[in-house]
């Protein structure tokens, strides 16, 4: 009878397996021995139906799990299934392929493994296994399980390519070129992999080898001028500019439509310093109407990124004129005018950027980082109409987005929508609510939103919960010292506020302004009046509120002459005042706006 405790029962003895009989394993002697260092033992499992019962049950849950994606149980169940058959090749290799999911490699490793050790003709376990090893810096075991691979499928272009790229990878650029050869004689003369072999020439020093795949090339293929310049460019590498310039003026005079060239020609000039040449079969470059709008951005964008950089030979003019190029040949193309936005951007014409990124959007409304830039365009502009109509049209495109919902908040508070401001700024918190920043100054907004609505304690909360965020914010600390002084509630706590503001600030006039203004509301009025010299002096003589605090100062020390005359100066500005100044100047007295 069989003991149910026994999940396998093996001969009494290991019997092993000479070479010939493990198949197509004597083709590589020195992967089996890595597989297999004492000899391929043979086992024999004794059918018994109820292990294989629960081998089954473990084995389609976890699978069942995997497909759900819970990979973590369906790791723990393939282990479990291998409680009950420790051959399952494909148990290792699920659990392999899971733990390379969760970017365990290493651990992968060690699965996999087991899985070739089991199933050694299964191509795609010994092609991950080898390319386990390549990525854990293993490159002799990798190369080992390649070649053991390549000898069992010797026309797979896909192993034998892997496996040129691991003789590359070991400095064997001989063996890399071998394999490749071998590819070749498979699906004949290839750019890929002429190119590959021309690199692997080029590292070695075999600079006439390089040179023998790209005539190759084009000895194969005499009608593509694509390989006439790649040959071209391979000379202006070699400084051989003589074979190069004959090659680039064989394409332009036989090849009118290939307008690539003239970016290659571009190049040789500007290596021979000819920096008048180079401009110009730039231009001819950008202006032929042949070569794709990816290319030529491809070929502009390192002097547009460098533009500042010394030795650029490109001017702001320059890039300007190729980028007006551009526009004209591909007008229906999102990406240029994105392309042209960034640069004014850079320049610090926001206008004309503004101009190209609505351009852009116009065209692919679906660009959720331009209209990023796009808006705080807008909002920098303070463009409110127009930030107001653009912002509905994004949040209709992004609604969850929190920055457009941000700037929709922003721009119905800039157009006097309080109520909906709010709305949208609570909406914001809700997209924001990983950004401790953004969170801390919304609240510092929508107190300002509630104190303009009369709703004193929620505006207050708000403060609070913004400086909680943020204990510097100096905005927040501001407003609220003010709005506290206003209302003469809390004043010490006003003041230690708009003292800290100070610290932090110490040269502006509106936070001058309101550390002056807390001080007259405490009755500090020679405090108040050194405080409130300084924002003059920092640029508050032309601010209308600092002129009439200044007046009011003034008048509690017993200046009234020169207060009316500061009351006036303050009627004479553009700024906003207070609804009682007049009444202050025609009474030549102070009156407290709350009365």
């Amino acid at each position: 009878m069989l003991n149910n405790n026994f999940k396998f029962i093996f001969f009494g003895f290991i019997i092993t397996v000479v070479l010939s009989s493990c198949g197509s394993l004597h083709d590589d002697s020195s992967f089996e021995n890595v597989l297999y260092p004492n000899g391929r033992p043979v086992t024999i499992k004794i059918s018994d139906e109820n292990i294989d019962r629960r081998f089954d049950f473990y084995f389609l849950e976890a699978n069942r799990l995997k497909m759900l994606g819970d990979y973590g149980n369906a790791a723990l169940y393939f282990t479990e299934a291998l409680k009950f058959d420790s051959t399952c090749a494909t148990c290792y290799y699920e659990i392999g392929n899971l733990l390379i999911q969760n970017n365990e490699v290493d651990n992968a490793e060690s699965f996999m493994f087991k899985a070739v050790q089991f199933a050694p003709d299964n191509e795609y376990f010994v092609y991950l296994l080898s390319k386990l090893y390549a990525n854990n810096n293993k490159l002799d075991l990798a190369l080992q399980s390649a070649e053991y691979l390549c000898k069992i499928y010797p026309e797979n272009l896909e192993y034998l390519l892997h496996l040129s790229q691991l003789h590359a990878l070991n400095s064997d650029f001989d063996n890399a070129i071998s394999v490749l050869n071998r590819v070749e004689t498979l699906m004949g003369i290839n750019e890929n992999i002429s190119i590959e072999k021309q690199s692997l020439y080029t590292e070695k020093g075999d600079f006439k080898g390089a040179e023998r795949e790209f005539q190759n090339l084009i000895d194969a293929y005499p009608n593509n001028p694509e390989y006439y310049v790649y040959l071209g460019d391979f000379y202006t590498q070699q400084k051989n500019f003589k074979k190069a310039y004959i090659l680039y003026n064989k394409v332009v005079d036989n090849f009118p439509s290939y307008g690539k060239v003239y970016f290659s020609l571009a190049n040789y000039y500007y290596l021979n310093s000819n920096i008048d040449s180079f401009k110009s079969f730039l231009y001819k470059g950008f202006s032929h109407s042949n070569v794709g709008l990816d290319i030529k951005i491809q070929k502009l964008l390192p002097f547009l990124v460098n533009i500042e950089q010394e030795g650029n030979p490109l001017s702001i003019d320059d890039i300007n004129s190729y980028l007006s190029i551009l526009i004209s040949l591909h007008p229906s193309d999102a990406s240029v005018y994105v392309l042209n936005g960034n640069f004014q951007k850079y320049l610090g014409n926001d206008s004309l950027a503004l101009v190209s990124y609505e351009t852009s959007l116009l065209i692919d409304e679906q660009q959720e980082n331009i209209w990023q830039e796009y808006l705080m365009l807008l909002f920098t502009e303070h463009t409110s109409s127009k930030l107001l109509t653009q912002s509905r049209r994004v949040i209709d495109l992004y609604p969850e987005n929190g920055m457009f919902n941000y700037f929709m908040a922003f721009a119905y508070m800039m157009n006097d929508f309080n109520v909906e401001a709010i709305e949208y700024f609570n909406k914001s918190l809700d997209y924001n609510s990983d950004n401790v920043e953004i969170q801390s100054q919304i609240y510092g907004l929508l107190g300002d939103l509630y104190f303009t609505l009369d709703s004193v304690d929620q505006s207050f909360k708000c403060y609070d919960k913004s400086l909680e965020l943020r204990s510097n914010n100096v905005v927040v600390l501001n407003n609220y010292a003010y709005y506290l002084s206003i209302l003469g509630r809390d004043l010490q706590k006003a003041e230690q506020m708009i003292s800290n503001v100070i610290q932090l600030e110490p040269g502006n006039p509106t936070y001058l302004d309101t550390y002056a203004w807390v001080l007259f509301q405490r009755g500090k009025y020679l405090e108040a009046l050194f405080i409130i010299e300084q924002a003059i002096e920092n640029g508050g003589d032309y601010m209308g509120v600092v002129l009439e605090h200044y007046g009011d100062i003034l008048y509690k020390i017993g200046n009234t002459k020169d207060a009316i005359k500061y009351w006036k100066l303050a009627a004479e500005s553009d700024d906003d005042v207070s609804s009682v100044l007049d009444l202050k100047i025609s009474s030549k007295t102070y009156i407290s706006e709350k009365n």
